[in-house]
């Protein structure tokens, strides 16, 4: 089933706030068929539909077939348009006046990590300059790099949440560490462009996102509790489960995006995360198993899968930052677990 023909996704999408700086702007987005990019570019077209000044759409991806299929409801609609494109590559073949170009190409599955640690690493790095350079020459007005909460490292001794000005250690030494590693250098581009170029760039550093957009392919945990819970299957946790995360419902996040997008300054770094669903991975698998009607159980991990692991204790994100941007909420008052089970189980039964 199409995810645009769920009456619940529909309405978490439209109860997103304050796309009016968008009427009649093209916005680029790359990453467009991954969990945060479809779900942005859904947020985007279910608002253009009552608009007399549309926002136009360019949604970037490597696979052409995935993209025909996800983007299904508005493939034809003049106002979306599909560039399959690798962003580690030059964009030599499409000539489109961007006014915002947001970078959310990057893999941020875990065994994929492990298996493509290189592929991990330039995505973010070459794929942030090819970008910008794009955006240069044609019109951008603004340039938001989609960055990750992992990029803090290691919390202080005193396990402090991390405000973005924090910077603690990696281990470099560590395979793992060409997603954060990543992150941090396109950041530093960034960074960098906005000082020697001028370009007005903003960054947004999300937690671990959850939402009906996930894959079934997503090795992430809370991705595979809660497609678990959705099918009536037992939840399998593959350790003790007690390290500390932030978490936040994927359309909340994308309401936080478009307010950095809109006011963010220049320069600066936001953290999206909602502190409703801050818990230790366990109690998130126990909350994901309550809604799914099953259980949680225990098992060993596999080589690969612990190579993918993240070796940090506790990950939490202070998200006051953008709070303070003057938008209202950020946040719907939904459950954004048991809405993702609800709709992931819909899908299931119509599919």
């Amino acid at each position: 089933m199409d995810l645009l023909e769920n009456q619940e996704y529909i309405n978490s999408l439209k109860e997103i706030q304050g796309l009016g700086f968008l009427n009649g702007k093209t916005v680029l987005i790359s990453g467009a068929t991954g969990m945060f990019g479809s779900c942005l570019v859904d947020a985007i077209m279910v608002w253009n539909q009552q608009q007399k000044e549309p926002c136009k759409v360019v949604a970037v991806g490597r696979n052409f077939e995935k993209a025909r299929k996800r983007f299904a409801s508005y493939w034809d609609n003049y106002n979306f348009i599909f560039m399959q494109q690798d962003v580690c590559k030059p964009f030599e073949n499409f000539s489109e006046t961007v006014d915002f170009i947001i970078h959310a190409a990057s893999n941020a599955d875990p065994v994929n990590m492990a298996k493509y640690p290189v592929d991990t690493l330039l995505a973010n790095v070459l794929g942030t300059k090819n970008l910008m350079e794009y955006g240069i020459a044609h019109g951008m007005k603004r340039f938001l790099f989609v960055s990750s909460g992992e990029v803090y490292g290691q919390p202080n001794e005193n396990q402090d949440d991390f405000i973005e000005s924090y910077c603690g250690p990696l281990d470099l030494s560590n395979p793992r560490s060409c997603y954060p590693e990543g992150k941090r250098a396109a950041e530093v581009l960034c960074q960098s462009y906005w000082s020697q170029f001028g370009v007005d760039v903003v960054i947004v550093r999300p937690c671990h996102l959850f939402g009906p957009t996930m894959s079934r392919q997503d090795s992430r945990a809370v991705a595979e509790f809660l497609w678990r819970a959705a099918e009536g299957r037992d939840i399998v946790l593959k350790s003790d489960g007690l390290k500390e995360r932030s978490h936040c419902y994927v359309v909340d996040a994308v309401q936080g995006l478009l307010v950095a997008l809109e006011k963010g300054k220049s320069g600066q770094a936001y953290n999206i995360a909602d502190k409703r669903y801050q818990m230790a991975i366990r109690e998130f698998a126990e909350q994901a198993a309550k809604a799914g009607g099953c259980k949680v159980i225990f098992e060993q991990p596999s080589e690969i899968e612990r190579k993918g692991y993240s070796k940090i204790s506790r990950q939490i994100l202070n998200a006051d930052k953008p709070k303070k941007l003057g938008c209202g909420t950020l946040y719907s008052t939904r459950n954004g677990i048991e809405i993702t089970i609800q709709i992931l189980r819909d899908k299931m039964i119509v599919s």
